[in-house]
Order: structure tokens, then C-alpha cells, then sequence
């Protein structure tokens, strides 16, 4: 069984490496392009410590299984990597349970796994689910882990039963998915048969894993506590890995990593030497850009119509954003998100999901708190909102909106550097989502 760390997609970012150090020893013979002694000692001094990084990290699901696994934790590309190298820190030190509980505070902290749980409830495979994961997940939060597990497992079988018409405990299930972290055979597929094992005895004592069998069919009666609800809700939101994996197509597009040729090598040189010059260019406007300093009520209104905001500013494009969503128009609020949420979804899509979360909730007033310029690309607004419920309630939420300018093609571009629009990250309104939920 090969490793993780020899995935596809590993093997391709280890060979951009060599093809650096490739440009490295073609540099060394002199100046070419433009570039200098120094430059390229800075740029491939960098390099060196990108690969080593790079190194690290590819090693980091295999090791992290290799401890965790047979407690039902596994690696997954949602999961934190720094949380799961302090996990790994501390078991290569004997410190197993210190190692797991560090997964434990990982998984009871709302405000880490919200967005996460947010990302999964909006896919389209889970919207009949979408009411229930967020009661499953608020048990989970509010420690009655008794209502939050049972409901949590039911929905990872009916999740993969609509997906692959078997359900996720079901026998001859196959959840391997190539060139996934989520999907390799040391994670979920190994999940399904140690949560599915045969549990054919009444026990009263706690268990650790959720074993679906003896908890469903009453036989688990010490299942209810955070161990068990928090490996359950992680495995949960792997499976949106795994789903998302299924959506780009990783399983049809299986392919054997063959190494670049000369000549590609050669290319790769080319292109590297163009990339180069292009984040100098880039890094020299940076250099020279600096933050605004907004003062809402002063500088801009704090409530105000679309036209009182500078253009191509994310000010602007969060006033559009209330606007729209005032009047619910919610084919607009999916033009101005960020390629990260609507990534291979059409607008139509979008513009479901956004109804989703505010179609039971009407906005009837704002008001904008502060700006603030994060990065050339990047920006966070404060705005506090107040909705009103299908049943005429009332609740307020301060959003965090954030906001990234995007070039054409949906990356990250420095406003000012080239063009770009401001768009809208779906963590505010995951937020906002949230808070609804909460204040009920």
C-alpha cells in the first residue's frame, strides 16, 4: 500500500523543487536576464527553506495516521496541519492522551470549526441535512453529546449512501479516492471498519470510538461523551474532503506521476525565470502600498447608498452585499463571492446557498463599524446587522466580513497592481449563520 506522501500530487511539488534546484545550478554560471549575485542567493535561500517546509508537511498525514489512526483520528485536508504536528510532537514523546486531547480542544472549539461545518452544510448532497447537522453540531458544542452522536452518524451514512448507493457502513463500501489525503485507504476507508465493528454485547462501560452498530442498536450505552462525538464529527467533515475529491473528478482522472523531460525540465526553468520577474515586479508595488485609515462616520457613512462608496473598494462591495441582500436579491450576492466558495459551482448554485442562509431571516437594518486594509489584496469590514425571523424575532450579529480583490481568473490580486474586483469570503456569512443558530 503506497503512502500519502506519495500521492500525485506530492510527487509533482517535489519535482517543481528539483527543477528549481536545476535553475539554481543554471544561475551559478552567471547573470542572466537581469538578475544578480544577490538576488538569486536571496531567492534560492528562500527556496531552500520552501522545500524543507515542503518536506516536513508531506510526511505529516502518514505520520499522524501511523499514531492516530487506531484511536479513530486520521489525517484529512480540512484538518489543521500545525494541530496535528503538535499532536504528533507530543505522541513521539509517549504522550499519547496529552497528544489526543490536543484534538479534543481542536474539535470543541466553535469558532475553529464552524466554517468547516458551514462549507459541508451548503454542499449539495447534504441540504436535506442542513437543519439537522447544525443541531447535531450545536449538541456536540453544548456538550450533549448523548442527541449529538447517534444524529451524526446517521447522516455520514445517508451523506455516502447518496453519493456512492452504499452507505458508509456498509459492507464492500469503497471510499478510497486516488490522490486524496481524506480518501487514501489509511483514513476513511480504514474508519469504516473500525467504526462498523460487531458490537453484539450490551456494555455499560465509556468507549472512546463510535461504533456505529453497538451505539445505533442500543447495545453502547457509554458512548455519550466528548471522545466519541468529537472523533465522529471529524470524520464528518472529512468526508466533504472526500466528497469534494469525488466532484473534481480525482477518481476518474487517475494517472501515473512521470517525471518531466529534459526539454519540459528545461521549460520549467524558463517559466520559473518569468515567474521570477513577475513577483519582483509585484513585491516592488507592495513595497510601496500602504493601508488606509477609514474612519466610518467621517471618511464614508456608516449606512449610505451604493454610490456614496469610492469605486473598486471593499467598502463598496460589502454595501452592494447589503443591499442586495435587503432585497433579497441572492443572484447577486453570488456575483460578488470569492472564487475560493464558488469554485466549480454556477451561479445558480451560488445563488441557492446564499438564499439558504438568509431566506428564513430577513435583514431590516445595518450599519458599517469599521474598515480596515489587511493587505493589498485583502481587507476586513466590521458591520453590525440586525434580522428579523420567520416567527418576528429579532437578533443582532457584528460580522466579520472579509473580503479578497481577485484578478479575472479568481486569484489573488494586489488592488491597484492589476485588475481586479473585491470579493466576499463566505466565513462572514458562515458567522452570521452561526449566530442565528445560536441566539435561538
Amino acid at each position: 500500500m503506497a503512502d500519502i506522501k506519495d500521492n500525485y500530487s506530492f510527487q509533482e511539488l517535489e519535482y517543481l523543487f528539483k527543477g528549481a534546484d536545476d535553475l539554481q545550478s543554471f544561475l551559478r554560471q552567471g547573470k542572466i536576464l537581469g538578475f544578480n549575485n544577490k538576488q538569486a542567493t536571496k531567492l534560492f535561500s528562500k527556496m531552500k527553506k520552501m522545500k524543507k517546509e515542503f518536506n516536513t508537511l508531506r510526511n505529516i498525514p502518514d505520520t499522524f495516521n501511523k499514531h492516530f489512526s487506531e484511536r479513530g483520528w486520521f489525517a484529512y485536508e480540512s484538518l489543521n496541519t500545525p494541530v496535528m504536528e503538535k499532536s504528533i510532537e507530543l505522541a513521539e514523546q509517549g504522550k499519547m492522551d496529552e497528544g489526543e486531547q490536543v484534538l479534543i480542544d481542536y474539535f470543541t472549539n466553535r469558532d475553529e470549526i464552524g466554517i468547516f461545518v458551514s462549507q459541508l452544510s451548503h454542499m449539495e448532497e447534504f441540504k436535506a441535512r442542513h437543519t439537522l447537522l447544525w443541531n447535531a453540531v450545536e449538541d456536540h458544542f453544548e456538550e450533549r453529546y448523548h442527541a449529538s452522536v447517534p444524529v451524526m452518524l446517521m447522516m455520514m451514512d445517508g451523506f455516502v449512501n447518496d453519493i456512492e448507493q452504499k452507505g458508509f457502513f456498509a459492507e464492500g463500501v469503497d471510499l478510497n479516492v486516488w490522490d486524496s489525503i481524506a480518501a487514501h485507504s489509511s483514513g476513511l476507508q480504514k474508519m469504516t471498519s473500525i467504526f462498523g465493528e460487531s458490537r453484539k454485547k450490551t456494555r455499560v462501560e465509556k468507549i472512546t470510538l463510535p461504533y456505529r452498530n453497538g451505539i445505533l442498536h442500543g447495545r453502547d450505552l457509554g458512548y455519550a461523551n466528548v471522545y466519541v462525538s468529537s472523533k465522529t464529527l471529524s470524520t464528518l467533515l472529512a468526508l466533504g474532503d472526500w466528497a469534494r475529491a469525488l466532484r473534481d473528478g480525482k477518481n476518474e482522472d487517475r494517472k501515473e506521476f512521470i517525471p518531466p523531460t529534459a526539454e519540459e525540465n528545461a521549460q520549467s526553468i524558463v517559466n520559473s525565470v518569468e515567474q521570477f520577474r513577475e513577483t519582483k515586479k509585484v513585491k516592488e508595488y507592495l513595497n510601496q502600498w500602504k493601508p488606509r485609515n477609514i474612519e466610518v462616520g467621517t471618511d464614508i457613512p456608516e449606512k449610505g447608498e451604493i454610490n456614496e462608496y469610492k469605486e473598486d473598494t471593499p467598502e463598496q462591495a460589502v454595501v452592494s452585499f447589503l443591499h442586495f441582500l435587503l432585497r433579497g436579491n441572492y443572484g447577486g450576492i453570488a456575483k460578488l463571492a470569492s472564487y475560493t466558495w464558488k469554485k466549480n459551482k454556477s451561479m445558480g448554485l451560488m445563488a441557492g446557498e446564499a438564499r439558504e442562509i438568509f431566506a428564513r431571516k430577513k435583514l431590516i437594518d445595518y450599519k458599517l463599524l469599521s474598515v480596515k486594509d489587511t493587505g493589498a489584496a485583502a481587507a476586513n469590514i466590521q458591520v453590525w446587522m440586525q434580522f428579523e425571523r420567520e416567527d418576528g424575532t429579532h437578533f443582532e450579529h457584528e460580522a466579520d466580513l472579509r473580503l479578497n480583490y481577485e484578478n479575472e481568473e479568481g486569484r489573488p490580486s494586489s488592488c491597484g497592481f492589476e485588475k481586479g474586483e473585491w470579493k466576499l469570503l463566505q466565513y462572514g456569512l458562515s458567522e452570521i449563520e452561526w449566530s442565528d443558530i445560536k441566539t435561538r
